[in-house]
């Protein structure tokens, strides 16, 4: 597989797709009604509006974007444990790359020099039945510590970083090429996808046809790039984080 994506990529995509669930109301608002000419030309049509978060004394401002690392950083080890953030986390730019990696995990590549994590350490393991290759078993175990920090996430802390650094987040978003587009549409969109990941049952067929394999079924290599990294790690190893995406999406995206 040409992109070695790693699980903390989904680290980063469930750290800026939660909202407040112990601190939000339990019902949202519904929004008024439009205006019965429309929006005007370039206003964004928002699907999955997050309600404003209430001020909170306790809560110092936010960095500005360009010097938010530090802050992310510290941010970040509070859901997932210092040790993780360190190990996993990308820097500099913290908030611009888990913007881009959200935003291109529903596409057919994500830039590996703008990922929000690095790279998986080993390579792919494959085995061999003569001339053909398939996807070893052995990748689950590559991936065990990502799939295990990503089981053991507090949605509530989760959630409540999702909701104190979104402002940073939807900036970067609109700094990367998205002037006028709404962040929380796009990670419901990705989680969407990721959630439409095949469970393939017995070996996954490879081929080699240059430096880097690629699957065999043009059906199976023509999804989406979390899609394969999802497929990559196993099916069981898929089934957590599925089911872990699938319980944030239900808390930000209208029902």
């Amino acid at each position: 597989m040409r992109h070695r994506l790693v699980l903390g990529a989904v680290v980063a995509l469930a750290a800026a797709a939660g909202i407040a669930l112990l601190l939000w109301p339990k019902r949202m608002a519904e929004p008024p009604p439009p205006p019965a000419t429309g929006p005007t030309i370039g206003e964004p049509v928002i699907e999955h509006p997050l309600p404003p978060a209430p001020a909170d004394a306790a809560d110092a401002p936010l960095p500005a974007l360009a010097d938010s690392d530090a802050f992310m950083l510290d941010a970040i080890g509070s859901v997932v444990g210092d040790r993780p953030a360190h190990d996993f986390v990308a820097m500099p730019g913290v908030v611009r790359r888990i913007v881009v990696t959200v935003d291109n995990l529903a596409r057919e590549k994500v830039p590996l020099l703008t990922r929000a994590v690095g790279a998986l350490p080993g390579s792919l393991v494959v085995t061999r039945d003569g001339e053909r290759i398939f996807l070893s078993d052995e990748n689950a175990r590559r991936y065990a510590p990502y799939v295990q920090a990503i089981a053991q996430l507090d949605v509530a802390k989760l959630a409540a970083l999702y909701r104190r650094v979104y402002p940073l987040l939807q900036q970067a978003y609109g700094e990367v090429g998205k002037p006028g587009e709404y962040f929380n549409d796009r990670a419901v969109a990705v989680i969407d996808d990721l959630l439409a990941t095949p469970t393939v049952t017995g070996p996954i067929e490879l081929e080699q046809p240059s430096v880097y394999y690629r699957y065999k079924d043009p059906a199976l290599e023509a999804r989406s790039a979390g899609q394969r990294l999802l497929l990559r790690m196993g099916a069981a190893n898929a089934t957590v984080v599925k089911d872990k995406l699938a319980a944030l999406r239900a808390l930000i995206a209208r029902q």
